[in-house]
């Protein structure tokens, strides 16, 4: 009776000692639990935070812009007044393109670049063209050979004062611009200065030396006729160019010269 009680007490005591771990085990997975459940919540309220952060910045107004440019033809006044006109309320919703395209619509303006500043600014940097001859009546071309189109009567006289002017067919802007670089080079090493040159529809050139006298060429050899000039210039009109009137370069061997008298005659060379 005595070994059978000893007995059943060692099967108790065996059965409490299986059963520890398993309280062990589950009270750790409750921890895991917990803790688990604690990084949820800490997530949810960061990500909540960053959330209200961000509609907070999604609303947040301009507060500065700053427009940046070397301004002779163009308001810099007018410019932002435009830009105030595109932009919103939102820094973060303002759509920059639209602000950039609606200051290129100034005729003066080449390109406009625009950028968010952390944390409310708006920068702008603003490029004129920069005209180097008159095209047709009213327009300009920039320093790529490219079409300005200018307003009659919005443009001021001096903004385009000593420019040389240019015309001929529309695109055909760029080749009269090389024509009349090539052209300026050899007159001004005879101290000429090359003042006008054109291309009419028909593809016959003529230009206008000092300001003063005008010179056909023809549809054919420019270069070659230029260059004839020059030696007839250097050789016979040098000393008399005051009194030259018109030139005509359309001849094989010479030019046809009238005079300031009214007198017309022809010249080798």
């Amino acid at each position: 009776m005595a070994a059978q009680e000893r007995v059943n007490k060692a099967i108790r005591g065996a059965t409490r000692q299986q059963q520890k771990p398993g309280l062990l085990t589950r009270a750790g997975w409750l921890l895991r639990l917990l803790r688990w459940t604690g990084s949820v919540v800490l997530l949810c309220a960061v990500g909540y935070g960053v959330s209200l952060w961000f509609q907070q910045q999604l609303q947040r107004p301009v507060q500065s812009v700053q427009i940046n440019g070397e301004f002779l033809r163009v308001s810099r006044e007018e410019l932002a007044e435009r830009v105030y006109q595109a932009m919103g309320n939102s820094f973060m919703k303002l759509d920059l393109n639209a602000i950039r395209e609606g200051l290129e619509q100034d005729p003066w303006v080449d390109q406009v670049q625009v950028t968010r500043r952390w944390p409310d600014q708006l920068a702008i940097t603003v490029t004129e063209h920069r005209p180097i001859a008159r095209w047709g009546e009213s327009d300009a071309l920039n320093q790529r050979g490219e079409l300005i189109r200018l307003q009659d009567g919005t443009v001021p006289e001096n903004l385009l004062t000593g420019l040389p002017r240019l015309s001929g067919v529309a695109g055909s802007e760029q080749e009269v611009m090389a024509s009349y670089y090539t052209l300026a080079k050899i007159l001004g090493e005879a101290g000429l200065q090359l003042g006008a040159l054109r291309r009419d529809a028909t593809g016959s050139w003529a230009m206008e030396i000092n300001d003063q006298v005008p010179v056909r060429i023809g549809r054919d050899q420019m270069l070659d006729r230029v260059k004839r000039l020059l030696k007839i210039y250097n050789s016979q009109l040098r000393v008399r160019w005051a009194d030259v009137a018109s030139i005509d370069l359309r001849y094989t061997n010479g030019v046809a010269v009238g005079w300031q008298s009214g007198a017309a005659v022809g010249v080798r060379g």
